[in-house]
């Protein structure tokens, strides 16, 4: 299966996901949690535009996500695919190899 810029994106985006959360989930063990993507926006934004654009970040991972699901199912059945194609392609070599042994063995001449 080939990837495109949209997988990558979606790789992105979850793996920034994943990262945030891990830095939340650890933050939050050992005091007060620390939110990676407010602190980033804050700089940037005023306060109210920062947190809309913190939940549209959000939204974008959950989407990478559910697509990320989705190319998990494509690679899997092209995988399934490929593993069918092998066998079928396999079965055809062998039936082909044990022709080609009982037609030697038939044009063998022991006559001298």
């Amino acid at each position: 299966m080939k990837t495109n810029g949209l997988d990558w994106l979606a790789i992105l985006l979850t793996a920034v996901g994943a990262i945030t959360w891990g830095i939340l989930g650890v933050t939050g063990l050992t005091g007060e949690a620390v939110n990676v993507v407010a602190l980033v926006l804050e700089p940037i934004f005023r306060p109210g535009p920062a947190q809309t654009v913190e939940y549209l970040v959000y939204v974008l991972v959950g989407v990478a996500g559910v697509y990320l699901l989705y190319t998990g199912y494509k690679m899997g059945r092209a995988s399934r695919r490929a593993a069918r194609e092998r066998r079928q392609r396999d079965a055809t070599t062998r039936t082909d190899a044990t022709t080609r042994t009982d037609t030697d063995t038939e044009n063998t001449n022991t006559e001298s």
